[in-house]
């Protein structure tokens, strides 16, 4: 019996996108996308909201679904799409999610509000600033609490969601120490923190006692008056 050989073929500098056309068509209305029987999120401000947040750029709302999307697991590699109206943003799924504050990525642009789908047309996420809910997040997102980037401004910072430090408030313990715009906080009350989770968590059930920021790869430690 002859054995038959399957060369792969390369085209080299070309690149080929899957056809999403079909899954444009399925989902391109979808302004809100309900993600169970009684939540759903959106891009675009509504009158009446639960929850706002600004990093992510979507809003969650109460809607009664009597249909939603089923969300899959997807794997690092395979083709997606972030699909609105109007545009579709087609990519390799880059990066897991972290935390709910800091989504999964796709190789290219997501819109926030957007329905992120597989070459099947099978929904994995929900679009967001800078990447996507992927599905251990989506109902996570219902339940996270929107962390208020003034939990330090006592001690006079502000700061992003990579924690590092965004503005230093005049007249304030920070700005008398000489905190730079860039240092990044590595630890509060001691503990290690690497995500916005992180500080919520410790904020939500105690003072703050100290703040650990990293400053040209010194720590230093800036205690409550």
């Amino acid at each position: 019996m002859k054995k038959l050989l399957f060369l792969p073929v390369f085209l080299f500098g070309i690149t080929t996108y899957p056809d999403f056309s079909l899954c444009y068509k399925i989902y391109k209305h979808y302004t809100i996308i309900p993600i169970n029987k009684y939540y759903s999120i959106t891009a675009i401000k509504p009158k009446k909201y639960i929850k706002y947040d600004p990093d992510l750029g979507i809003y969650l709302i109460k809607t009664k679904n009597n249909k939603y999307l089923h969300f899959r697991k997807a794997h690092l590699g395979i083709w997606i799409a972030s699909i609105t109206k109007g545009s579709i943003y087609a990519g390799n799924y880059a990066e897991y999610q972290k935390s709910v504050h800091i989504p999964a990525k796709m190789s290219t642009n997501t819109k926030a509000g957007s329905v992120i789908t597989d070459i099947f047309c099978r929904p994995i996420g929900v679009g967001v600033k800078g990447g996507f809910l992927s599905k251990g997040y989506i109902q996570k997102f219902i339940h996270a609490k929107i962390l208020k980037k003034d939990y330090l401004k006592f001690m006079g910072i502000l700061f992003n969601k990579d924690l590092i430090v965004t503005k230093v408030l005049p007249n304030s313990l920070a700005s008398r120490l000489y905190i730079p715009v860039g240092a990044k906080i590595i630890k509060i009350n001691n503990k290690y923190v690497y995500s916005l989770d992180d500080i919520s968590q410790i904020v939500h059930n105690q003072k703050i006692k100290n703040v650990t920021l990293q400053i040209n790869g010194v720590e230093f430690t800036m205690k409550e008056n």
